[in-house]
C-alpha cells in the first residue's frame, strides 16, 4: 500500500501511514536495506597514510529498532510493525559508513570496529564514532539523519585523545510517497553525512 506523506495533508493521514495501514491483520511484513553498489576494491597498509576505525553506529533510545520510525507532531517517535529494517539498524548503518569512508578515502586504511593490536605500529590509529539522535521520516515528508561525530587519535606514546566533535543534521524531501522513498532518502542522506566527514578528515591529515 502506497500511502502519501506530503506536507498538505492533514496530520491524520500521517498516523494511518504510520499505524492504521500497517496494522491491518492481513498485511504482509515487508523488509528494507540500503541498496549501496558494492566495488571490488583492495588497499594495503604500504599504500596508505593512516588508519580509520569506525566504531559501531549509535542510535538514541528505540530508533535502534527494526520497525521503520517516523516522527511525529506531538514529538512521539512511531516504530511501524509491518515495514522492517532487515537488520539491526546499527549494523547497517555502519557497513555503509564503512564502505563509503573506505572507497573516498583511497588513501586511508578504513576498518570497522576495534580489532586485536599485535604490531607496535598498529597503535597509531584514528577512531571515528556516530551518535545518531534522529534517525526517522516525519509527517511534513521529509528524512531525517542528525547527531553527532567524534573523532579521536590513539598513539602508543600519548594514548587516546579527542580530537573533533562535528554536529550534523541532514533533512531533506522524500524520493518517493511510500516506505521504499522514506529508505531511498535516508541512505542518500547517510551517503551524504559520510561523505562530508571523509572530507574533514583529508582535510585534518593534512595539516
Amino acid at each position: 500500500m502506497r500511502t502519501l506523506l506530503r506536507p498538505q495533508f492533514l496530520a491524520v493521514i500521517g498516523v494511518l501511514f504510520l499505524s492504521g495501514c500497517s496494522q491491518s491483520l492481513n498485511a504482509p511484513v515487508e523488509y528494507y536495506q540500503f541498496e549501496q553498489t558494492i566495488k571490488p576494491m583492495q588497499r594495503s597498509s604500504t599504500d596508505t597514510i593512516a588508519q580509520l576505525r569506525v566504531t559501531t553506529v549509535s542510535l538514541r533510545g528505540a530508533l535502534n529498532n527494526r520497525g521503520i520510525a517516523m516522527k511525529l507532531d506531538n514529538n512521539q517517535v512511531n516504530a511501524a510493525n509491518y515495514h522492517l529494517w532487515s537488520e539491526a539498524p546499527d549494523q547497517m548503518l555502519t557497513a555503509s559508513a564503512h564502505q563509503t569512508l573506505f572507497t573516498t578515502l583511497d588513501n586511508w586504511m578504513v576498518v570497522k570496529g576495534l580489532p586485536v593490536i599485535t604490531d607496535k605500529d598498529q597503535q597509531s590509529y584514528y577512531e571515528l564514532e556516530y551518535e545518531l539522535h534522529h534517525f526517522n521520516g516525519d509527517n511534513q515528508g521529509n528524512a531525517d539523519i542528525s547527531g553527532l561525530w567524534r573523532l579521536y587519535y590513539t598513539s602508543f606514546e600519548n594514548g587516546r585523545s579527542l580530537k573533533t566533535i562535528h554536529y550534523f543534521s541532514e533533512v531533506n524531501p522524500l524520493t518517493g510517497d511510500d516506505y521504499e522513498g522514506l529508505v531511498e532518502s535516508l541512505e542518500q542522506n547517510w551517503q551524504n553525512i559520510n561523505q562530508q566527514v571523509a572530507t574533514t578528515l583529508s582535510v585534518l591529515i593534512q595539516e
